[in-house]
């Protein structure tokens, strides 16, 4: 019996803020690396997650929202997102299940039409509208870009994700395993530790808060009772 080959690649999400991405890579992996809100441009940096199962390894490469940026902290977060286009095996791009295709969606077509990266089109957060606003929402994309798929999936139900990973396998190409088999992530535990912190100040603090804060972990001590990482941090506002 022939043996299976063992795929390996890298994948990047990409889309406009609030699509959805680290909810899905979160999903995907099956554990929380990438903090989540409802405020825009959450995600600041590429962030890279590990997943390995039978059928190969597949690193996740979460970026920042793409959007017109109105200073120094947003054209560093677009020039992030948009340098993980190149040097990936495929490209996952998320829009939200709309007809409308605005000025940023027109910005990353421009972006996608240029790469030679294969493109899969995920339409997220499909638990919000009905079936046929799906298929209306399909028809306004896929002649947008030369998509070598259209999965439509809801990363917070976890509708189709299902779907979604065999898709992404069928672009996979046979490879090595690039991380230890039991390897997450590859951000630091005081980084992961500040981002967490700094998504708590996002959802409670509202607008008493500016959007810039930054969370800077002072020190880390493990709790000998319970193994726990407690940290001390302070914040930084622009």
């Amino acid at each position: 019996m022939k043996q299976k080959q063992y795929k390996s690649g890298f994948v990047t999400l990409i889309g406009r803020s609030n699509v959805g991405k680290s909810t899905l890579m979160n999903h995907l992996i099956g554990q929380k690396i990438a903090i989540t809100s409802n405020k825009p441009q959450t995600t600041r940096n590429r962030i890279q997650t590990v997943y390995t199962e039978d059928r190969g390894q597949i690193i996740f490469i979460d970026t920042p929202g793409i959007h017109k940026a109105k200073n120094k902290l947003g054209e560093y977060m677009v020039n992030v997102a948009e340098r993980t286009l190149g040097g990936v095996d495929l490209i996952l791009w998320l829009v939200e299940p709309y007809t409308y295709i605005g000025a940023g969606e027109q910005h990353i077509i421009e972006k996608l039409n240029r790469c030679k990266t294969p493109v899969i089109l995920v339409i997220n957060k499909i638990d919000t509208v009905k079936k046929e606003e799906i298929l209306t929402c399909i028809a306004a994309y896929k002649d947008l870009c030369n998509f070598v798929e259209i999965v439509p999936v809801s990363a917070l139900k976890g509708e189709n994700t299902g779907d979604l990973m065999d898709a992404i396998y069928r672009y996979m190409p046979e490879g090595p395993m690039y991380y230890a088999e039991d390897t997450i992530t590859d951000q630091p535990e005081r980084q992961i530790a500040a981002e967490l912190i700094r998504e708590k100040a996002l959802r409670l603090l509202n607008d008493e808060i500016p959007h810039g804060i930054a969370v800077v972990i002072d020190r880390m001590k493990e709790r000998p009772n319970n193994g726990r990482n407690t940290s001390a941090a302070g914040g930084i506002m622009d």
